[in-house]
């Protein structure tokens, strides 16, 4: 039992909970639990996308927020993302494709 490996994968609320139980008491009054979890959210996604970068684009009206490795990744990545919402909201494809503005 002791042998078993830990597990991959842990869940979002799992890792939350371990962290602000572990923080100091004074912490955890002073801070709203809200405030704490998207401060921890930031973190915790950064953390485990330790060989990804994120991309912020923009594409017509649309911001659009990829993880990926390269400019070029990132910018497929994005193009389809932008296809696919413009698919859902029922918008016309550009016929030159997508103007991807990267934000900073």
């Amino acid at each position: 039992m002791l042998d078993r490996p830990p597990p991959k994968f842990v869940s979002f609320e799992t890792a939350l909970r371990d962290w602000w139980s572990s923080q100091p008491q004074s912490f955890r009054e002073s801070i709203s639990l809200s405030v704490a979890r998207a401060c921890f959210r930031a973190g915790y996604t950064a953390g485990k996308q330790t060989t990804e970068r994120r991309f912020v684009f923009k594409a017509g009206r649309m911001r659009i927020t990829v993880w990926a490795t390269g400019i070029t990744e990132a910018k497929k990545k994005a193009e389809a993302e932008a296809d696919f919402r413009a698919a859902q909201k029922g918008w016309p494809v550009p016929k030159a494709g997508w103007q991807l503005q990267e934000e900073r």
